[in-house]
């Protein structure tokens, strides 16, 4: 008998430590978790010039094709395995990945809009959302986009003033209204730990009354 997932989203600010988290849990269940990124999913911009691809504000929900990432999700829902894309932010095009998303008893959702839309809010069970202050997610920031990303500091600070933190304040910061737990990972060192053996029990409960 099909067994339906447990489907977490988490959410936060850019630096919030989302990706760190998601697979912090991952590697707590290693042979029963599947993590999806939302950052796979930013618009293809193949079609129009490097100069004007480099405009593009990726801190906008619009910059994510979020109906391909709705599709993918509700697949895995339903037990059936995606092959999820990939992004360079170098040429801004959107990659054949090969990466291949199995249906798992626990699917990880994270990414800054994944609380923004309903429609993707709807098919997830619990609701995360990461708070920490703006100095620190702009440190961890530089030191992801430099290494990662192949951007400047410069480019960063820029972008951060320019489209971050404005994007932050209309878009993300709002969707925290949607979240089922806040954790400021600064200040509470102890949730890591309850968090996963409450999300143990959960699944042993999942495992015992499938759909």
């Amino acid at each position: 008998m099909y067994r339906a997932p447990i489907i977490i989203g988490i959410s936060g600010g850019s630096g919030s430590g989302k990706s760190r988290f998601a697979r912090r849990i991952q590697s707590a269940f290693p042979e029963e978790s599947t993590v999806i990124e939302q950052d796979w999913y930013y618009r293809d911009l193949s079609g129009i010039n490097l100069e004007q691809a480099k405009k593009t504000n990726f801190d906008h929900p619009n910059a994510v094709e979020h109906t391909l990432l709705h599709h993918h999700l509700n697949c895995l829902n339903q037990g059936i395995e995606v092959e999820a894309p990939d992004y360079s932010y170098i040429n801004y095009r959107r990659l054949l990945s090969g990466n291949i998303l199995v249906p798992s008893p626990l699917i990880i959702l994270e990414g800054l809009f994944v609380l923004c839309w309903p429609e993707i809010r709807n098919l997830l069970h619990f609701k995360l959302y990461i708070n920490v202050d703006s100095e620190t997610r702009l440190k961890r920031r530089l030191k992801r986009d430099t290494k990662d990303r192949g951007y400047t500091a410069d480019q960063i600070r820029a972008s951060w003033s320019q489209q971050t933190l404005p994007m932050h304040q209309e878009h993300v910061e709002p969707s925290l209204q949607h979240a089922d737990l806040i954790w400021n990972s600064e200040e509470d060192t102890a949730f890591e730990s309850t968090f996963l053996a409450d999300l143990r029990r959960r699944l042993a409960k999942n495992a015992k009354n499938p759909k």
